[in-house]
């Protein structure tokens, strides 16, 4: 089983350097390290019927949370070989999409609002039994305006297939959609880059966390 495992993670690895986008070898054991904490902290939070929903954000942008967000779904999968989907959901950024070259396609606002199904908004990867949603055509503005109030439903509904679902979210403030999303996720990670750590913007991330009912699952501390 051991063998049978690393033969497939080196064959995802391979595939995904092929394309450009493979997870980083360098960092990896730590982002398996996160992943396996991730796991036990969801181990008894587990909701039935549907992926354990987890957010990754940051205080401000260029903290590398989309990265984080890759590589721990990536990880995910390879420890724990359940079908992970990664969400992109900053608007306008099309960061993990524009990667795997699916930039501008149909996505997560096109799900929310009916226009569009699962079957044409998720996207196979090279990492086996991780797929990928992009967040659509909306941008950061028009995002604040979508029903994501829906996405209980849709958790229950659409992505029941999955074990984890795991949000590569906007930066943290009230301008981006992250606000409106968190509420809706089990918990949330915060990427910091080491040299901006502000204690301040942090303990203020944490009452806001508080005040949306999302539990603060840990802190990334990002280009150490």
């Amino acid at each position: 089983m051991i063998e049978n495992t690393l033969n497939r993670d080196q064959q995802d690895r391979q595939r995904a350097k092929r394309m450009g986008i493979a997870p980083s070898a360098s960092l990896r054991r730590h982002f398996v390290a996160l992943a396996r904490q991730v796991r036990r902290w969801g181990a008894e939070k587990a909701p039935a019927g549907r992926p354990l929903a987890i957010g990754v954000t940051s205080l401000n942008a260029g903290a590398g949370k989309s990265t984080v967000s890759y590589n721990l779904s990536a990880a995910m999968c390879s420890i724990g070989r359940t079908r992970t989907l990664l969400v992109e959901s900053d608007f306008g950024q099309h960061y993990i999409t524009r990667r795997l070259g699916q930039a501008r396609s149909a996505g997560l606002s096109e799900l929310l609002i009916s226009v569009a199904g699962m079957d044409e908004v998720v996207h196979e990867t090279p990492i086996t039994d991780l797929q990928v949603m992009g967040c659509g055509r909306k941008s950061d503005q028009e995002a604040l305006e979508l029903p994501f109030d829906f996405l209980p439903d849709l958790f229950a509904e659409k992505m029941h297939e999955y074990g984890y679902a795991v949000f590569d979210l906007p930066v943290s403030n009230h301008l981006t959609a992250c606000h409106a999303i968190s509420p809706f996720l089990d918990g949330i990670i915060l990427t910091v880059e080491a040299n901006q750590i502000d204690h301040r913007l942090i303990n203020r991330f944490r009452k806001n966390a508080a005040n949306l009912g999302v539990e603060i699952i840990g802190m990334v501390i990002n280009k150490s």
